[in-house]
């Protein structure tokens, strides 16, 4: 088998157009299409990235923990600003890999959803 690239991420919600107004009002995503059937919206990063898709699901309990980050730049300025607006968010972590250093922190969807936001530079 050979994989070429990751077409999409799915995230379950309970509440498409609560969602839509978290995903592309406070992380600011482009939305590319709401498919017919009415339950399911595809977000679009850039063209490289996979789409990032919410599926309209009834009785599920979100993880505590994400399940993919966002790559962005001024991860604190971002962090002043949800928690201005109210959002809840998870505390800012500092840390380091053998190759870069990381500073991120989780924001949470109407459902509960952790959505880690991350900005990392290379070590010198």
């Amino acid at each position: 088998m050979t994989v070429n690239f990751m077409g999409a991420v799915f995230v379950r919600v309970t509440d498409l157009e609560q969602s839509l107004r978290f995903y592309s009002d406070v992380l600011g995503l482009q939305l590319r299409n709401i498919e017919e059937c009415g339950r399911i919206a595809n977000y679009i990063i850039d063209e490289k990235s996979p789409l990032l898709t919410l599926i309209k699901t009834e009785g599920f309990e979100a993880s505590e923990y994400p399940t993919f980050n966002l790559n962005c730049n001024n991860v604190l300025e971002i962090h002043e600003k949800l928690v201005a607006q109210g959002v809840k968010v998870g505390p800012i972590k500092n840390w380091s890999s053998d190759v870069n250093i990381h500073i991120d922190f989780d924001v949470y969807d109407p459902d509960g959803n952790a959505i880690n936001l991350i900005e990392w530079s290379r070590k010198d």
